[in-house]
C-alpha cells in the first residue's frame, strides 16, 4: 500500500516536468519565430540592396553613354533622348489638355444629372452609367499618365514632370477613387472638386461649362 501514496509525488512530479517541458517549447517557439524574421528581414535587406545596386549600375551605364555621346566619343544613337522627344508630345497633351477637359466633364455630367433628377446628394446618381463612368475615364487618363511619366528617361532630371507624377500618383488617382464630392449636397456643393482644384482647373472655365 505504500506505493500508493507515492502516486501524488510522481504526479505532481509528472505536471512539474510537463511545465517545464511546455516554457522550454514556448521559449524555443518564441526564439525561432525570432530567428526566422531576423532571417526574413536579413533576406529582404540583401535583396534590396541588391536591386539598389543594379539600378545605381544601369544609371551609370546611362549616364556614361549621354557623355560619351554629348563629347562625340562615340555615334551610337542615344536612344534615352529619341524615346523622351517621342513620348514629351503625348505627355503635354495628357497633362494639358486630355485629363483636365475630363475632370472638368467628370463634374459637369455629376452636377448635370443630380439636377436633373432633384437629387438631395450628389452620392444619389454616382452609379448611373453616365457618372460612373466619368470617374473612371478621369482615373484611366491619370492612370496613364503616371505610366507615361514613370517610363520617362529624364524624369529625375525634370522637378515639373517628377511633381505631376507624385500629385497623380498620391493625390488625384486616390482621391478619385473615393470621390469625396459624392458626399455634398447638391445645392450647396462647390464648384470643384478636389481633384480639380489639385489639377488648377480654373473655375471661370467650369463655370461656362455648366451654364
Amino acid at each position: 500500500m505504500e506505493w500508493l501514496l507515492l502516486i501524488p509525488a510522481v504526479a505532481l512530479g509528472l505536471y512539474g516536468l510537463l511545465f517545464v517541458a511546455v516554457w522550454l517549447l514556448r521559449i524555443g517557439h518564441a526564439y525561432l519565430l525570432a530567428t526566422l524574421e531576423s532571417l526574413e528581414l536579413e533576406v529582404q535587406g540583401s535583396i534590396a540592396r541588391v536591386a539598389n545596386r543594379r539600378q545605381e549600375r544601369a544609371e551609370r551605364r546611362r549616364m556614361e553613354q549621354r557623355f560619351a555621346v554629348a563629347a562625340g566619343a562615340t555615334s551610337d544613337v542615344d536612344d534615352d533622348a529619341v524615346a523622351a522627344r517621342k513620348r514629351m508630345p503625348t505627355i503635354r497633351r495628357v497633362l494639358d489638355k486630355d485629363l483636365p477637359r475630363a475632370i472638368v466633364r467628370c463634374m459637369h455630367v455629376h452636377l448635370f444629372a443630380a439636377r436633373a433628377v432633384g437629387a438631395r446628394y450628389v452620392s444619389e446618381i454616382a452609379d448611373e452609367p453616365e457618372c460612373a463612368g466619368s470617374r473612371h475615364r478621369v482615373i484611366g487618363i491619370a492612370g496613364a499618365a503616371v505610366e507615361l511619366l514613370e517610363r520617362y528617361p529624364y524624369l529625375v532630371e525634370d522637378e515639373l514632370l517628377m511633381a505631376n507624377l507624385i500629385t497623380l500618383r498620391s493625390h488625384i488617382v486616390p482621391t478619385c477613387r473615393g470621390c469625396p464630392y459624392l458626399y455634398h449636397q447638391v445645392a450647396n456643393a462647390p464648384l470643384l472638386c478636389p481633384t480639380a482644384i489639385t489639377a488648377r482647373i480654373n473655375a471661370e472655365r467650369f463655370r461656362d461649362d455648366v451654364q
